[in-house]
């Protein structure tokens, strides 16, 4: 048998360095990153849900349709009452919020809840204004539009924003005022979610790269206790999350900075008030709950424990007792 030669010996070592080259370990973490990634984004990626679809799904017997500024609304009216109670939903929310508290007022009152524009069925704003002074415009357009005259206005977190702006506006449609875990008082921060969301051209990620743990993430936030974050619960809020638009909607209002009506306005606040607010709320402190009850006068207030940042959703049945109580004049 003939021997290697020196020249073949070369060869096959500059073969084995090759081979050992290409299983190094820092060829191998960096190829597992970018499978890692490939499998994420896969996994991830999802396409808008057509709103026809989810109509069939989401939408109720007694669900209905404005056109208000080049948009369909959705709006849900309940119950056959004399007096009318408004109830508007919070950031990433829908009118679904507000299951627990219509089926019970429904039975003395007439209900109205609205899918607010850039949420839920509604979908986006055809100019992509999210300002506050938009949400209060549209608002009024929409209080004419059903021709209410005199009612009840309830909102939380941003549909609270909205109702106190509202208050200060148009007290003259009010009867009583109700807000839940109100924005208004605390110093402006923004998360990282959101400082990606402003961000122009990366922003796109977020249009189709959707991961639903992330939606499961934000509701265990929202909620004291992540017992109650189902999995239905997670779905529908994911489902809505992809009715076209509604992902732009949500980096076009990362990047409106000035969202927030002045504060000082609060103490033109003549209208009946009752302040609800979840003791852990993570979002905003329920130290400004006394703020609020300090800044309206006469205003009543009630803190729920074990309760977050959705006090309809986490505690609907002491929540809608309380404000039945206030409707009726028994605090």
């Amino acid at each position: 048998m003939a021997r290697p030669t020196k020249r073949s010996t070369n060869v096959r070592v500059e073969v084995l360095r090759r081979w050992l080259g290409i299983f190094s370990i820092s060829r191998i973490l960096r190829w597992s990153i970018y499978i890692f990634l490939a499998v994420w984004l896969y996994r991830n990626w999802h396409n808008d849900v057509p709103v026809a679809t989810l109509f069939q799904q989401y939408s109720y017997p007694d669900s209905r349709v404005a056109s208000i500024d080049g948009m369909d609304v959705h709006y849900r009216i309940s119950g056959q009452g004399k007096e009318t109670i408004l109830l508007l939903h919070d950031a990433g929310s829908s009118l679904q919020t507000w299951d627990g508290w219509t089926d019970s007022l429904s039975q003395k009152y007439r209900v109205v809840s609205v899918d607010l524009p850039g949420f839920g069925l509604t979908g986006p704003h055809p100019q992509g204004s999210y300002s506050a002074f938009m949400y209060a415009g549209f608002l009024d357009k929409f209080v004419d539009t059903l021709r209410l005259d005199k009612f009840t206005l309830a909102g939380n977190g941003l549909g609270a924003q909205i109702a106190w702006f509202y208050a200060t506006e148009y007290p003259e449609h009010l009867n009583k005022l109700i807000l839940l875990n109100a924005p208004g008082f605390e110093k402006k921060s923004t998360s990282w979610l959101v400082r990606f969301a402003s961000t122009p051209v990366v922003n796109r990620v977020i249009w189709k790269v959707t991961p639903r743990d992330a939606v499961e993430l934000m509701l265990e936030n929202v909620y004291a206790d992540d017992n109650h974050v189902s999995a239905a619960l997670v779905q529908r809020h994911f489902d809505l999350f992809l009715r076209p638009g509604n992902r732009k909607a949500f980096t076009d209002r990362a990047q409106v900075w000035d969202n927030r009506p002045p504060v000082d306005l609060i103490d033109n606040i003549t209208t009946p008030t009752l302040i609800l607010w979840g003791a852990e709320d993570t979002f905003v402190s329920p130290e400004f709950a006394y703020e609020f009850h300090r800044r309206i006068r006469g205003a009543f207030l009630k803190i729920y424990q074990n309760t977050g940042h959705w006090p309809q959703e986490e505690n609907p049945v002491q929540s809608v007792q309380d404000v039945m109580a206030f409707l009726e004049g028994r605090f």
